[in-house]
C-alpha cells in the first residue's frame, strides 16, 4: 500500500502573497499523477477538505488546498487571480499531468473558480458544492464547453443554490456529469450542508467525488494510496454541541494545568493565524486552543450558527482536559455571538476579551453587556502582551 503524505507548503501568488497550502502527493513520487485544487468557501479554510484528501490518495489523485484570505463576498473583490496562481503552482510541477486537472469548489468559490478555468482547457473537471455561478457568460459557458464535466453538490433545501446548480446540469453536455442532490425530509440541512459542510452531513459525498474523478481522469483501478500526518502537528478535531467536527490547533504545557485560553480567528482567517503566538502562552502554564470556525457568526432566526462550535470548544477543554479555567479571545466578528452567550449565561465562569479587529462588530460595545456572569476585558487591538497581563490577573 503507497504512503501518501499532506505536506504544509507556502508559494507565492503574482503580487508576492504568501498563500499557505497542504500539498497532498506520494511519499516517493513515480511518474505523473492527476491533481485537483481544492477551493474553500467564504467562511471556510484549507481545513475543510482533511476529510476528502484519504479518498483523493487512494484513488492516486495529487491534490492542492490553498487558505485563500482573499475571498469576499463582493464580485469586484473575489481575488481569483489566486485560484489562477494555485492551478499554475500545481501544474508547474513536473509529476503532475498537465491535461489531467480538476477542481473542487465551494459556496462563493465556485463562481470564482468557473471565472479562474475559462482559459484553461487542460481543466477539465469541476465539483461545485452549494455554489451559484453569478456571471451568465460564465453559466453560458458550462454549456458551450461540453469538455467540461461538472458535478454539482448540494442538498434541495439549500435555497437558490439548489435551484441554479440544476440548472448548470440541466445546460452542460458532457455525458461524465452527474449531480448529487440530497433530499431529507426529517432533516433539512439548509444551513449545515452548505459547501464543504455535505462532507459532515452526507459522508456518501466523498465516495461519490472519488468516483467522479477516477472517471474523468479514467483511473481505471485505486492505488489504495494511504495518507500519513493526515492532521498536520498539533491538529485535533472536537465536535461543536452538535456534533460537528471541528478542526483546532491544541498545546498544552508540559507541567500540569488548569487554565486554556480558546482563540478565535479574525474573519477570513484561519486558526494558523495564531501560530507565532502559542508558544508563548505556553510559558504561563497555559493550555491553547485555536479553532476553526466552519459556521458563520450571524444571527439566523435568533441563533448564532457559530455557538454550537464556542460551546463545543469549552465542553471539550472542561470535559476532555479537566480544564477548570477558559478564557475566550473574540475578535469584531465575534462580538454578537459573544454578547448572546453572556447575557444568556451560556458559558459560565469564562472569561471574555473582546479584541477590535474591525470586522463585523455589529456595533456591540463590551462595556454595554453588564447582564453576565462572565469577566469581559476589552481590546482596542490584538496585542498579545496585553492578552497576557490579562491572563497573569486572572491565574
Amino acid at each position: 500500500m503507497p504512503a501518501w503524505i499532506i505536506k504544509d507548503i507556502h508559494f507565492a501568488t503574482r503580487d508576492g502573497l504568501q498563500l499557505e497550502s497542504y500539498l497532498l502527493q506520494p511519499e516517493n513520487i513515480t511518474g505523473k499523477y492527476s491533481a485537483v485544487a481544492c477551493f474553500h468557501q467564504c467562511w471556510g479554510n484549507r481545513d475543510d477538505y482533511l476529510k476528502l484528501l484519504p479518498y483523493l490518495a487512494e484513488a492516486g489523485i495529487i491534490a492542492i488546498v490553498p487558505n485563500y484570505p482573499r475571498l469576499a463576498p463582493t464580485l469586484d473583490k473575489r481575488r481569483y487571480t489566486d485560484l489562477i496562481d494555485t492551478l499554475d503552482y500545481i501544474e508547474s510541477q513536473s509529476y503532475v499531468d498537465k491535461n489531467k486537472i480538476g477542481i473542487i469548489s465551494a459556496s462563493l468559490s465556485v463562481n470564482v473558480g468557473l471565472i479562474a478555468i475559462q482559459n484553461r482547457h487542460n481543466t477539465i473537471a469541476d465539483v461545485m458544492l452549494s455554489g451559484p455561478v453569478l456571471e451568465e457568460p460564465s453559466r453560458k459557458w458550462i454549456t458551450l464547453n461540453s469538455d467540461l464535466a461538472i458535478f454539482p453538490i448540494t442538498n434541495i433545501y439549500d435555497g437558490y443554490n439548489y435551484l441554479y446548480m440544476h440548472e448548470y446540469l440541466a445546460r452542460n453536455l458532457n455525458p461524465l456529469s452527474r449531480h448529487l442532490f440530497s433530499e431529507d425530509a426529517q432533516n433539512k440541512f439548509s444551513i449545515h450542508a452548505h459547501g464543504t459542510f455535505v462532507f459532515d452531513e452526507f459522508p456518501d459525498s466523498l465516495n461519490e467525488i472519488q468516483e467522479f474523478y477516477m472517471d474523468v481522469f479514467h483511473i481505471t483501478h485505486k492505488e489504495h494510496g494511504s495518507v500519513r500526518n493526515l492532521m498536520p502537528d498539533f491538529t485535533i478535531t472536537f465536535p461543536s454541541t452538535d456534533e460537528m467536527p471541528v478542526a483546532a490547533t491544541f498545546k498544552q504545557p508540559a507541567k500540569l494545568y488548569n487554565h486554556a485560553l480558546i482563540l478565535y480567528p479574525p474573519r477570513y482567517q484561519s486558526r494558523t493565524f495564531y501560530d507565532k503566538a502559542l508558544d508563548s502562552f505556553l510559558t504561563h502554564n497555559i493550555a491553547v486552543l485555536a479553532p476553526n470556525t466552519k459556521r458563520t457568526c450571524r444571527a439566523e432566526d435568533k441563533l448564532y450558527l457559530c455557538e454550537k462550535e464556542i460551546i463545543g470548544a469549552v465542553q471539550f477543554l472542561r470535559n476532555e482536559k479537566k480544564v477548570k479555567h477558559v478564557t475566550i479571545v473574540f475578535p469584531s466578528f465575534y462580538f454578537l455571538a459573544a454578547n448572546y452567550l453572556a447575557v444568556n449565561n451560556k458559558i459560565p465562569d469564562a472569561s471574555f476579551i473582546f479584541v477590535d479587529t474591525g470586522d463585523f462588530d455589529y456595533g456591540i460595545e463590551p462595556k454595554e453587556i453588564t447582564r453576565t456572569n462572565n469577566k469581559i476585558f476589552h481590546l482596542k487591538k490584538m496585542n498579545w502582551k496585553a492578552i497576557e497581563r490579562i491572563l497573569e490577573k486572572e491565574l
